[in-house]
This record gives structure tokens, C-alpha cells and sequence, in this order.
């Protein structure tokens, strides 16, 4: 049973499990992120040394790093301290005691990504997606801006934008278009260059009744592509745009209907109906000459 808690993403903290916080100082908490960015969770002493005090001589980064680990170890105590020292290796004890954020969101995550053309669409598979993208509270150790840490923090940055296009997909092929649309929205906040999943929220709007919405996000879209790389979108995603304002055509052909003249009774609901009836269709009309290229 795990006895501490490491939170690397978003907050940097650690705690005893249902207790309180642990006073790791903070200039200590990135002996901790290196160590769960390396292979194996290990690394040579001069290693680390050398890329967490890149401006010091070697023998006074190995200091600081003999200083830094022994202020760990009275942290966490001796006893299941997470990090152990084996002659000139530092490494994370990962048997259990230690809980980290980043290594659940990995672990829970990856698996249903990778596989994100194949995951059934049981409720099950959607709830792990689920809990895995609560579990990713932000960025890599997001006061620490060595190279080490900036290739870690990307990796899992696109990690969790794979889980967000898999859970996406999966919403779409159980139908759950409202879902697809939450799900997509928060995908192209954190990667707007992503065209597939513009796809899927202009099909998401699509499919519950936001046809203007789609072709707004298409628009959208473009833009995007042209500001940021010079490019137009893809033809997918283009013939997506054209299949979804095609219905819209006959609408620009046809001019409205005369409103009906009042009820001799006086009665001005029938004329407020079809008012209302001519103000939606004039809606129409000015989405499809937005949406025109």
C-alpha cells in the first residue's frame, strides 16, 4: 500500500496518503522530476548532478546533489524514503510505497491511446479515459525549464492530447455526439492545429442540430492552419466542409414567404408565428453566405 503522494503535473507536492503534507524544499523537487523523467527512474550521480546545477563545477553540483538528497531523506524519513542512493546511482523506489500522479495518468492512459481505432465502446473503456484525463492536473514539473524537463512535459502534454482524440472517438462510435463535442472542445483549446479533431467537432455540431456552428468551425480552422504553418486545410477535412454546407444551398436559391395578413378577428398570433418562422430562416440564409468560401 503506497505511503506517499507525488503530484509532478500542474502542482508540485508531495504528502503522506490521507495525512499531511510532506516539507519537501522546494529546491529539492526537481532531484525528484529528473529521476521520474529518466530510464528505469534511475540515473549516475554526475548525471544528475551536472543537469539539475548545469553552472556549477562538477564537484560542487555533486554537493549540491549529497545536500539535496540527504534534505529528501529527512523529509520522507529513512524508513520507505522514496529515493535511495546505491553507490554512485540515485534512484526512485517504486515497490508500492510511492504513489505518482504522472506515472497513474501513464499507466492508465497509454494502453487505450495507442489503441484508440480498436477500444470497445463499453462504458468501462470510456470511465479509464476518464479518470486517466482527471488525473493530469497540468504541465511536467512547470517551474523547472531544463531541457530535460521541457521533453518530458511535451511528451506528456501529447500524451494526454492522444487520450482526449481517443476518448472523442470513442463518444462518436457510441453515438454520444454531445459528449464528442465536450471532448473535442478541450482537445483543440490545448492543440488548435489538430485537424482531426476539428473533424470531429464539426461533426459533433453536426449531429446534434449546429450546422452553422460547424461551418463556423471549419472557418475556424482555416484560419488557424494559414496564421500558424501557411497551409489550407486538408481535403478531408474540406470535403467534410462541403457535404455539411451542401444543404444549406437550396435555402440561398429560395426567397421567403410573404407573411400572412392578420386574422380579420384581430388575432396577431399566425402573423407572430410566421415572423418568427421568416426571422429563423433569415438566420439561415446569413450562415450559409458566411459559410460560403
Amino acid at each position: 500500500m503506497a505511503r506517499w503522494r507525488l503530484s509532478v503535473l500542474g502542482v508540485v507536492a508531495a504528502a503522506r496518503v490521507g495525512g499531511a503534507p510532506i516539507a519537501v524544499p522546494p529546491n529539492c523537487l526537481p532531484v525528484l522530476g529528473y529521476l521520474l523523467a529518466a530510464p528505469r527512474r534511475e540515473a549516475h550521480r554526475d548525471a544528475l548532478a551536472m543537469a539539475l546545477w548545469p553552472d556549477h563545477e562538477s564537484d560542487a553540483a555533486r554537493h549540491s546533489l549529497a545536500s539535496a538528497l540527504y534534505r529528501i531523506k529527512g523529509a520522507f524519513g529513512d524508513i520507505h524514503c522514496p529515493v535511495e542512493a546505491r553507490g554512485e546511482r540515485v534512484g526512485l523506489r517504486l515497490d508500492g510505497a510511492l504513489w505518482v500522479d504522472m506515472l497513474a495518468f501513464e499507466r492508465r492512459a497509454a494502453p487505450l491511446a495507442a489503441a484508440s481505432g480498436t477500444v470497445t465502446l463499453e462504458p468501462a473503456a470510456r470511465r479509464r479515459l476518464h479518470r486517466a484525463l482527471r488525473g493530469y492536473g497540468g504541465d511536467f514539473m512547470p517551474m523547472v525549464d531544463a531541457e530535460w524537463a521541457l521533453i518530458e512535459r511535451e511528451r506528456l502534454r501529447c500524451l494526454r492530447l492522444d487520450a482526449l482524440y481517443a476518448l472523442a472517438s470513442i463518444h462518436a462510435r457510441a453515438d454520444d455526439w454531445r459528449a464528442v463535442v465536450v471532448t473535442a472542445r478541450a482537445l483543440i483549446a490545448a492543440e488548435p492545429l489538430r485537424e482531426d479533431a476539428h473533424r470531429l467537432l464539426m461533426t459533433g455540431y453536426a449531429r446534434t442540430g449546429n450546422r452553422a456552428l460547424a461551418l463556423r468551425q471549419y472557418r475556424y480552422c482555416a484560419t488557424v492552419l494559414a496564421d500558424e504553418l501557411g497551409v489550407e486545410p486538408m481535403d478531408e477535412t474540406s470535403a467534410l466542409y462541403r457535404s455539411l454546407a451542401a444543404p444549406l444551398a437550396h435555402i440561398v436559391m429560395s426567397p421567403p414567404p410573404s407573411p400572412p395578413a392578420p386574422a380579420a378577428s384581430g388575432d396577431l398570433r399566425p402573423l407572430l408565428l410566421a415572423t418568427r418562422d421568416q426571422m429563423r430562416t433569415a438566420l439561415g440564409l446569413l450562415e450559409s453566405a458566411l459559410a460560403q468560401p
